[in-house]
């Protein structure tokens, strides 16, 4: 080794002064700006589910045309995390969430003058790319702006943004003026709303980490310098270079082959019920009998059930170990998912409710699957890992909808749509038990 590689490899890297700094006003502001993004993004995703009675009567639909409309946007998600993905390490971070809300304004304000199912799909694809890109992007960003002692908590307020943004369309949609209106002018109106919040993006810097691995040197990076107080003279050590593509199959090497497996089938029965709750929730109130507004009081309740889940669950992995927690919320999940298809002839309180925990335990679990599959595979292959986990979770997204649409469309009723969707998180209990054995032989072996 040289010495001016021992300098690079042993010196004071940005990232650690960063690290090591005050929280000044312009990472405030990354942070808010983020979070603000999500949850226009919340808004945006929630919207045609929660207007979906109002479109199907419009447009005469048959709940099998409704299920491949909602599964084309859970579609258009896988290809939103891995382009924009592959577009931030190009771009930049910035760059590429401008990108991905740009395209979800497009395609929000092309949706209003939609003339039929056909422009819709293109649409809702359309704007699932942009989905599927924007928390990628934003928490990309505030993670290379935000000190490692708050850097959990910041990531976990934006990706809580997205959950927050549903529950807000749904409380908007109570209200009066706002209800009168045809769906048309609602989808507008969050078009208007994703355009201002476009515009604040540019606003937005671009990431210090990426600007010294790019433009060293450039104004850009004085600036970020200038407004952290970093003097860059202090920096001795270059950021590392992105890691180079881990080949997917390394991660059904010898001694992985299984976990992978158990994994990728853990992440599609959560990832099943999931898109089912967020698209059809509001339309199949509709379908049991009930007016439309129960069906957006259901998402609501569902979607304070999601934050919720979001901030408490993961304080019991505190005293008790993270996967016996998951476990007991994806059982408990796959009892609610049944129990609400049983109370969903009910008017009140009861259904409200287990709407409510349905979004304690089918979201909490969610956002708790991450950290089984980042302890499960090495530095090396973790991005790669985790990435190919949650890619292959989206299948359940991207099929359940048109499951349950063809299921309502054949005349079964909809507690029977409840079962099949409570069915896959049985699937997910039985591999993440299986996972938790294995890693614990595992760990016992080494």
């Amino acid at each position: 080794m040289t010495s001016t590689e021992g300098i690079l490899a042993q010196g004071t890297s940005l990232q650690s002064l960063i690290d090591r700094g005050r929280v000044r006003p312009l990472q405030v502001r990354v942070l808010a700006l983020c979070a603000l993004v999500t949850l226009v993004e919340g808004i945006d995703l929630t919207l045609i589910p929660l207007l979906a009675p109002l479109i199907a009567a419009s447009w005469s639909l048959r709940p099998e045309e409704l299920g491949v409309i909602f599964s084309t946007g859970s579609f258009g998600l896988i290809f939103g995390g891995l382009g924009i993905g592959w577009l931030a390490d190009r771009i930049g971070r910035r760059g590429a969430l401008l990108a991905a809300m740009v395209l979800m304004t497009a395609s929000t304000l092309a949706t209003a003058w939609a003339g039929g199912v056909s422009h819709l799909l293109v649409l809702r694809l359309a704007a699932g790319i942009a989905f599927g890109g924007v928390i990628p992007a934003a928490v990309s960003l505030v993670s290379e702006f935000l000190p490692e002692r708050l850097r959990a908590s910041a990531v976990a307020l934006v990706i809580l943004g997205q959950a927050l943004g549903a529950l807000l369309a749904a409380l908007l949609l109570k209200v009066p003026a706002l209800a009168a209106l045809e769906w048309q002018a609602l989808v507008l109106c969050a078009a208007i709303a994703c355009a201002v919040v476009t515009l604040l993006v540019t606003m937005l810097p671009e990431s210090p980490r990426y600007l010294a691995l790019r433009r060293a040197g450039s104004p850009a990076l004085r600036s970020i310098y200038a407004a952290l107080r970093i003097d860059p003279a202090a920096i001795t050590r270059a950021p590392d270079p992105p890691a180079s593509g881990m080949r997917l199959a390394a991660l059904f090497a010898p001694g992985r082959a299984l976990g992978t497996a158990l994994l990728w089938a853990t992440f599609i029965g959560v990832g099943w019920p999931l898109s089912f709750f967020t698209n059809w929730l509001t339309r199949i109130h509709t379908e049991a009998g009930h007016a439309a507004a129960v069906g957006v009081d259901a998402m609501a309740f569902y979607s304070a059930g999601a934050i919720a889940g979001g901030l408490v669950l993961p304080l019991f992995t505190r005293r008790w170990h993270h996967d016996r927690v998951l476990l007991a919320t994806l059982a408990s999940a796959a009892v609610l998912t049944v129990l609400q298809g049983l109370v969903l002839p009910l008017s009140g309180g009861v259904p409200m409710t287990i709407s409510f925990l349905c979004g304690v335990f089918v979201s909490g679990g969610f956002f708790m699957l991450y950290p089984p599959a980042v302890r499960f595979y090495p530095t090396d292959m973790r991005a790669t890992g985790v990435g190919a986990a949650v890619a292959f979770g989206r299948i359940g997204n991207t099929v359940s909808p048109t499951v349950a649409g063809l299921m309502l469309g054949a005349g079964l009723g909809p507690q029977s749509v409840f079962w099949a969707m409570a069915a896959p998180l049985v699937m997910s209990c039985a591999a993440l038990w299986l996972f938790h054995r294995l890693t614990l032989t595992r760990a016992g072996a080494g």
